[in-house]
């Protein structure tokens, strides 16, 4: 049953809450809300008792946040109990700030308490539950968010101008009422990154990509035209990928009513007629990528950049499986076709061309970044050797489509989103297949991640199914 001072105070805070048009101090609380949060007595357990003194005003009773455990993104809600000893004054206000060691922070001052029952309505003998709720950034970088709360007076920002508090862990005139355990393990990459989760099962390469091992993929469900495509790409191209301990996968599906290439011969210059290029960086250094190039005949160009253009070795072998599936016929082009679709298992080791130095784990590890894209040319009807049309999954220039700066960063995770391993493997002494490390034969235990050096050009160890 309500208490007789709710009442009380209900009845008095209707009139404040009549909306008076322009010039209204602001949100308006329901008066019934504001009467049920205000107590006669604290209640009989507050999980986290604190009693911590502010001046000799008002007590922090504590809290009733149990539950610590929080992921970057999640809501947090908790409720705050302030007995009144006597009134402050109206120029007090509470405030709530969410701080991390790596220099997080945020500003979570507002309530509906707080807002609608400000310290000018305070009177002695009250408590006031005060429900805060508030969302640890999702880009959340340390591992603990420390809540603290404290009294200020409004417009003032000196830390003097706070009132005094007698507490635990006080530091600046600020009250830690709550520890939380974030796991950044759930976090999601940095904004322009996608977060790459591991298949959770096998995938045939069969050019149709419907098994459920894609189902963690990420997805692109529309290119974009490259920046100067004249005239702009005017059918749909989407994409997906994922990963497992032996590929990186690529799925491609171009929508095309003419489906055309003449090559057929390995390293032919694929990039002049209707293609998917995927273009990676591991390590980001700009110091060396691999392009690799399927065409709808299911031709393969492969190559190796040392630094920047021109200085590549085409006489690299990524050992990249492919299948193509054409809805159409290639050979004619006035029949009218649908569109092509590319499934495609690019081996780890690959992604390190012929640099021996490179440090990039194979097979990547939770966590692990590389940068990379996925571009789509196609020539029309009538158009002359060279790529008329472009679109990739991350915007680049026609001008360059490697565009190392405009790379997609893709963050490896595990087929449930954890972004970082159990624990960080030590490199393997060198293998007698000429790589460190070692490659495990088919069906063996791999046994631990390991960073090889590429010696020589890497097959796959078994190819998928």
């Amino acid at each position: 049953m309500r208490s007789q001072l709710g009442w009380t105070l209900l009845l008095a805070l209707v009139p404040a809450c009549v909306d008076k048009g322009p010039g209204d101090p602001g949100p308006q609380i329901d008066p019934a809300y504001i009467a049920e949060h205000l107590l006669e007595a604290p209640p009989a357990s507050i999980p986290n008792r604190l009693d911590a003194k502010f001046g000799d005003a008002v007590i922090y009773l504590g809290n009733d946040l149990v539950d610590t455990a929080v992921e970057p993104g999640e809501k947090v809600v908790i409720h705050h109990y302030w007995q009144i000893l006597k009134p402050p004054g109206a120029q007090w206000r509470i405030f709530a700030h969410l701080r991390g060691p790596a220099g997080d922070f945020l500003n979570a001052d507002l309530t509906d308490m707080r807002t609608g029952y400000p310290a000018a309505k305070w009177e002695a003998g009250m408590v006031i539950r005060d429900e805060q709720s508030f969302v640890v950034d999702k880009f959340w970088k340390s591992a603990t968010a420390t809540l603290v709360v404290g009294l200020f007076q409004k417009g003032k920002h000196k830390l003097t101008d706070r009132m005094e508090v007698i507490g635990e862990g006080v530091v600046d005139r600020a009250l830690p009422v709550a520890t939380l355990q974030v796991d950044l393990s759930k976090a999601p990459p940095p904004p322009g990154n996608i977060a790459l989760k591991k298949a959770p099962g096998p995938i045939k390469i069969d050019g149709v990509a419907n098994e459920e091992g894609w189902t963690n993929a990420a997805v692109q469900t529309s290119f974009t035209s490259c920046e100067g495509s004249a005239p702009e790409m005017p059918w749909s191209t989407t994409a997906k990928l994922t990963w497992d301990d032996q590929y990186l996968y690529v799925f491609v599906a171009a929508e095309d009513p003419d489906v055309h290439s003449d090559f057929v011969k390995q390293d032919d210059h694929l990039w002049e007629q209707d293609v998917i290029e995927v273009f990676i960086d591991a390590d980001g250094n700009r110091r060396g990528y691999v392009e690799l190039q399927v065409n709808p005949r299911d031709t393969h160009f492969d190559t190796w950049f040392v630094g920047v253009r021109p200085n590549r070795d085409d006489s690299f072998d990524s050992g990249m499986i492919s299948k193509v599936v054409v809805k159409g016929t290639i050979d004619s082009r006035a029949d009218g076709d649908v569109g092509w679709d590319l499934e495609l298992a690019i081996p780890h080791a690959a992604v390190l061309g012929k640099d021996p130095e490179m440090k990039v784990h194979v097979p990547p590890l939770p966590g692990d970044t590389w940068r990379l894209n996925v571009v789509r040319g196609d020539v029309a009807v009538g158009g002359k050797n060279g790529i008329l049309r472009a679109a990739t999954w991350n915007p680049i220039t026609c001008d360059d489509f490697h565009a190392l700066d405009r790379m997609l960063t893709v963050q490896f995770a595990s087929a449930t989103g954890e972004l970082k391993p159990a624990e960080t493997p030590e490199l393997a002494a060198p293998g007698a297949d000429g790589i460190d490390g070692g490659v495990p034969e088919a069906g063996a235990d791999a046994g631990p991640a390991v960073m090889p050096t590429l010696r020589a050009p890497v097959r796959p160890v078994a190819p998928p199914p």
